[in-house]
């Protein structure tokens, strides 16, 4: 039995929880999979996986040993890294992750490193659910949030507030709220992932004010939500980044002058490692270059809301 082989199947059939995705990750046959897995079951005296005709999950045994196996795989995949870093030359797959609604802002730059570093291939997960980097594999994800749970290396590189924005359209036929107090008479797109926010703490100085609303539309996809919000249906409050476009050329504005809602830090955020990949390292420094040190808000305008 290869051994490393069969760990890196164990390990893309135990985070994909089936042989079948497994297999056309890797290119193998459905037969090939389950002949590595169950060699290694054999090898190791212990059942890793639990199967039925429906389902494929870990067993306790399997938990354990999958956090080693990725431990051990990912020392490997440093070991090589020494090797690119010592000809520095970025190499092999990038593995990535993201919001979705961020892939706008995120796709320019990573166009960029590919195009300077041909040999790198990179591996685009978009998706608003928070990544465990070392269990899944990934070697770096963009996160927006207020705090970060401190158990990876994390980056800051910008700041994006949130603010409430509409249409013209809109604005011309429900008016303009002036006051925080105006919003609960307004239709609302929401944003449901990871929960829909139907309380804004809308701060003036020391004047905090905690409006409540009813959305007329739910949505987890901030897209739907941006054209929505351009073809009037309702006022939204959204990030800068989602909306830069539609601030530059005037099809939304920021409303509530002198109001303000939480900012977000953006991060570039890596498992903790002595060695950081020069893949890895490539692209912090790309995102650096494009967004900056993580004090500023790159997607805001400049315009004032009215």
């Amino acid at each position: 039995m290869d051994r490393l082989h069969a760990m890196q199947v164990f390990v893309r059939v135990a985070q994909h929880l089936g042989f079948a995705a497994a297999a056309r990750e890797l290119h193998l046959s459905a037969a090939s999979v389950t002949k590595a897995v169950s060699a290694l079951e054999a090898g190791v005296g212990t059942r890793l996986l639990d199967r039925t005709t429906r389902r494929v999950a870990l067993t306790e045994a399997g938990r354990i040993y999958l956090d080693r196996c990725i431990e051990a795989l990912q020392a490997l995949d440093d070991a090589d890294a020494s090797l690119a870093e010592f000809s520095r030359q970025p190499a092999g797959t990038l593995r990535l992750t993201a919001p979705l609604d961020f892939r706008e802002s995120l796709m320019p730059v990573v166009a960029d490193v590919m195009a300077a570093h041909p040999a790198l291939t990179v591996d685009l997960r978009l998706s608003n659910r928070v990544v465990d980097l070392v269990e899944e594999g990934v070697d770096l994800a963009v996160r927006a949030a207020h705090v970060l749970d401190g158990r990876y290396v994390a980056r800051p590189i910008a700041r994006t507030r949130l603010a409430v924005f509409g249409a013209p359209a809109y604005l011309r036929t429900h008016g303009r709220p002036a006051h925080p107090d105006d919003l609960a008479a307004h239709r609302f797109l929401v944003f449901t992932e990871p929960r829909p926010l139907l309380e804004l703490p809308l701060r003036r100085g020391a004047d905090e004010r905690r409006v409540h609303f009813a959305p007329t539309m739910l949505c987890n996809d901030g897209d739907a939500i941006r054209i929505a919000l351009r073809r009037g249906l309702g006022l939204a409050v959204a990030p800068s980044f989602l909306v830069a476009p539609d601030l530059a050329d005037g099809t939304v504005e920021p409303l509530l002058p002198g109001w303000t809602l939480p900012t977000f830090g953006v991060y570039a955020v890596y498992p903790h490692r002595r060695f950081v990949s020069p893949k890895v390292r490539v692209l912090l420094d790309a995102l650096a270059a494009r967004f900056g040190d993580g004090t500023a808000d790159p997607w805001w305008s400049g315009r004032e809301a009215r």
